[in-house]
């Protein structure tokens, strides 16, 4: 019995300091969809430390929010204290590289097509962002 539990601490010692079998970074998948200029932004600053914290971050954004990826944003009054724009700030998101897409019901519903978005963002493919969502490792935050 003594022995068993010490080879079980080895292991999980080894475990812990073994880079190789390091825990996989933290996947995150936001579903920003309000209106809300405030929750907006809290969303992308949110996922903006995260991302920071090693985490890999992607957006969906759907609805009202999807406004925030063309190219024409709506005019906002920036929030503070970060000086930027809900646009401003998830076109910084988009800059550094987070997978950014509009959900697939966006653009025809909106009346405009992909080349309304600013470059980075992309319409999203239904069963390839199901995928995503139910992935075990992912965690899905709606905004």
């Amino acid at each position: 019995m003594t022995r068993n539990v010490l080879a079980r601490a080895a292991l999980m010692l080894l475990a812990a300091t073994s880079p190789g079998l390091a825990q996989e970074a933290p996947r995150i998948l936001a579903l920003v969809t309000t209106a809300e200029p405030q929750v907006q932004g809290m969303a992308f600053v949110l996922l903006g430390a995260m991302r920071q914290q090693g985490a890999t971050v992607e957006v969906m954004l759907c609805g009202p929010a999807g406004d925030l990826a063309r190219r024409e944003a709506p005019a906002t009054t920036p929030l503070r204290p970060m000086n930027a724009t809900p646009a401003q700030m998830l076109a910084g998101l988009v800059r550094a590289g987070v997978r950014t897409e509009v959900c697939a019901l966006y653009l025809p519903n909106a009346g405009v097509g992909p080349e309304a978005l600013i470059e980075g963002v992309r319409p999203a493919q239904p069963p390839e962002m199901a995928r995503r969502m139910t992935d075990r490792g992912t965690t899905v935050l709606p905004f």
